[in-house]
């Protein structure tokens, strides 16, 4: 009688084992979901493999097998590879696989009901002339989907280049060699313009996969996917796992992104897992950015990967001319728009064209305080100051989404002496509906796309439609703006403030800044009218500002690549954290240091330094006290085997004490 591995969605870095009855053996195959009895109750897993013996004394039986495979082995390898690489446990890295997780997957009506549209034979237009660079990017992808093989190719285009049609071109490629394509991007926002491209030149046989569609849609589209009834499938990270039986081609669009990367939980970085899933699979995968992460950089630089680059725009069209405000001589009080930039949105007004204002900070202000008392309102959960929102008027926290009421008087003294800093998009916008009071504006930032809607559309969607259809005059955002779109119209750009992000203690800080002006400043002048935009900042000396001002790409690598060899960060090491979490912020600090004194003699042995521990930059939040330690090396398996150390160490012990104990392998950020 053979015996079942199951694997569990729960944070248990193990699998457990069941007996299978006769009448359940002729469906009980690897990739199958199972129901097992666990500690009482039944709960729903995966079977990843059968063992023909155990070692086991007392095991139970397999409840049920609900499906017929729905795991591929391909798809259980690289749930494998992520569980072991990021140290996630398998159960959970599975769950994740599936839209809208393993509750209610086996019987859904929206996958039952899933209808294939026919495969239509579309002309592939040409939307313009090709420039040189378009040519042979082009040109290289189809060579190396016709070769077959894994082939790396890092597409390094300045804004506007026509990155996205040669993506198109790509997956036509691959769809006449009867294979699909996998297109990942970052933003839902930005999705929708992809997603419209593709079905222009796909029809209907283009799937959509991301969280802020409905759990049928996606599952409806996953099992179409499944069939090899879609083309091309585009989501944003998660759609990493979809599961395409003919995947000829993979695409991640915004490569440079920090959204690929899962910020809680399973903390697996969607670029790289596209990279080794084209990888298993032996086929192209294409890196695309205006603004590549030093990382992939680097990788070209040693051969990994293969660089092309697009260093014309299409159609000839000029880069946008860009210009420093110093906002320490041209700042006009507390207003966020300068003179200059308050005459430059007049004259697109009078002009008919259309302006975008880009400000990495939602709500009202960030930062509220009583001048009569000093008190400041903060989150109760968090270790953060609330943010003033207007519409619906409260203070928020933008962590743990806690709210109160927003007075007009001190919530402490009762004066009306409340003094307010740290912009947000939506005092932006308020000024700038004070300024021109005849404009039509818009805003998009995480407020907007979360907010209910209409059934079965997305609120972000619904903006950029308006904004492409000449609805709106300015568009104020966040980052949901900053890439990727395409509005030729938009002749102005405004970096309200180029600072927000610029001085945070983390060595990415200034990587993302220079990427973001880059990036923003590239939605000006893509139609015929060249493009103008203005750079707001107080720190118009910092590299990454210059650098991305004067379009010098090498100035600013030059510099951050010197501080990161200096300081011994990525590219040049790997990184691992530890993160410890839990109520009681004694026990959590006790255990980082129990846990960082029982690794460091394996570390040093093993070349790994160990940093720490210490609390995080934002030391309490959700109520849970939070420490780290910071292991850096130059050899990434050996880096993973110190946290290993690490993470047994603390197994089961600390959990007893309330705390919890979470590796972020390849960390983004370590605030």
């Amino acid at each position: 009688m053979p015996f079942a591995q199951v694997a569990l969605p729960l944070p248990l870095r193990q699998t457990f084992t069941y007996r299978v009855p006769e009448d359940l053996a002729a469906r009980a195959l690897p990739g199958v979901q199972v129901e097992v009895p666990f500690r009482g109750r039944s709960r729903r897993g995966f079977l990843i493999g059968l063992d023909a013996a155990t070692s086991r004394e007392r095991v139970a039986d397999l409840g049920a097998v609900l499906t017929p495979p729905l795991l591929t082995p391909h798809l259980l390898a690289l749930a494998r590879w992520i569980s072991d690489y990021y140290m996630a446990p398998l159960g959970e890295v599975l769950a994740a696989s599936l839209p809208g997780g393993l509750e209610g997957f086996a019987g859904s009506r929206a996958r039952r009901k899933a209808v294939e549209d026919a495969v239509m034979a579309l002309a592939l237009p040409e939307p313009h002339r090709l420039t040189a660079g378009q040519r042979a990017a082009a040109g290289e992808i189809e060579r190396a989907i016709a070769h077959g093989g894994f082939a790396p190719i890092l597409l390094h285009g300045v804004t506007a280049s026509g990155k996205t049609e040669v993506y198109l071109r790509a997956a036509h490629v691959a769809r006449e060699a009867g294979g699909q394509t996998l297109v990942l991007v970052p933003e839902v926002a930005l999705g929708a313009q992809v997603v419209a491209a593709f079905r222009a030149r796909f029809g209907r046989r283009v799937g959509v996969l991301h969280s802020y569609l409905g759990v049928g849609e996606r599952r409806r589209n996953w099992e179409l996917a499944s069939r090899g009834a879609l083309d091309v499938v585009v989501g944003a990270r998660s759609a990493v796992f979809a599961p395409l039986p003919n995947l000829r081609l993979i695409v991640v669009d915004e490569e440079h992104e920090p959204a690929y990367k899962q910020s809680e939980q399973l903390r697996y970085h969607g670029r790289d897992t596209a990279v080794r899933r084209a990888q298993m699979l032996a086929v192209p995968v294409i890196l695309g950015s205006a603004t590549p992460s030093l990382e992939s950089l680097a990788n070209a630089a040693r051969g990994k990967y293969r660089l092309v680059r697009l260093a014309e725009r299409v159609a000839g069209r000029a880069r946008p001319a860009l210009k420093v405000v110093d906002l320490r001589r041209d700042a006009q009080g507390d207003a966020l728009l300068s003179s200059p930039l308050r005459a430059a949105l007049a004259a697109r007004l009078e002009r008919g064209e259309q302006s975008l204002l880009f400000l990495n900070r939602r709500g009202h202000s960030h930062y509220t305080q009583c001048r009569q008392c000093g008190h400041v309102p903060e989150c109760p959960n968090c270790d953060i100051t609330l943010t003033l929102h207007l519409a619906p008027r409260a203070w928020r926290c933008h962590y743990c989404d806690h709210r109160q009421p927003a007075t007009a008087a001190c919530p402490a003294c009762g004066t009306p002496f409340l003094r307010y800093a740290g912009a947000g998009t939506q005092r932006a916008e308020r000024e700038v509906k004070a300024a021109f009071p005849g404009a039509r504006v818009l805003r998009l930032d995480l407020d907007v796309a979360r907010a209910p809607g209409p059934s079965g559309s997305a609120p972000a969607a619904r903006v950029l439609q308006e904004f492409a259809r000449g609805g709106a005059d300015i568009l104020i955002g966040t980052q949901m703006i900053a890439k990727g779109l395409d509005f030729p119209r938009v002749t102005l750009v405004g970096v309200l403030d180029a600072d927000v992000a610029l001085h945070l203690p983390d060595f990415r800080a200034a990587e993302r800044t220079y990427q973001l002006i880059v990036q923003v400043a590239g939605r000006a002048g893509r139609g015929r009218v060249p493009g103008e935009v203005f750079v707001q900042t107080c720190t118009p000396e910092h590299p990454a500002i210059t650098a991305a001002v004067l379009d010098d790409e090498r100035l600013f690598l030059d510099a951050e690549l010197e501080e990161r060899r200096e300081a011994g960060y990525p590219p040049y090491v790997r990184l691992v954290s530890l993160l410890f979490s839990g109520r009681d912020e004694a026990a959590v600090e006790r255990a980082a240091g129990e846990v960082g004194r029982a690794l460091r003699p394996v570390a040093e042995t093993a070349g790994v330094a160990v940093l720490g521990p210490a609390p995080q930059a934002l030391a309490r939040l959700r109520n849970q006290h939070r420490w780290h330690l910071l292991l850096k090396g130059t050899n990434a398996g050996a880096l993973r085997e110190v946290a290993r150390v690490g993470l047994d160490a603390a197994e089961g012990n600390l959990r007893a004490r309330g705390v919890k104990v979470v590796p972020d392998v390849d960390p983004v950020e370590v605030l």
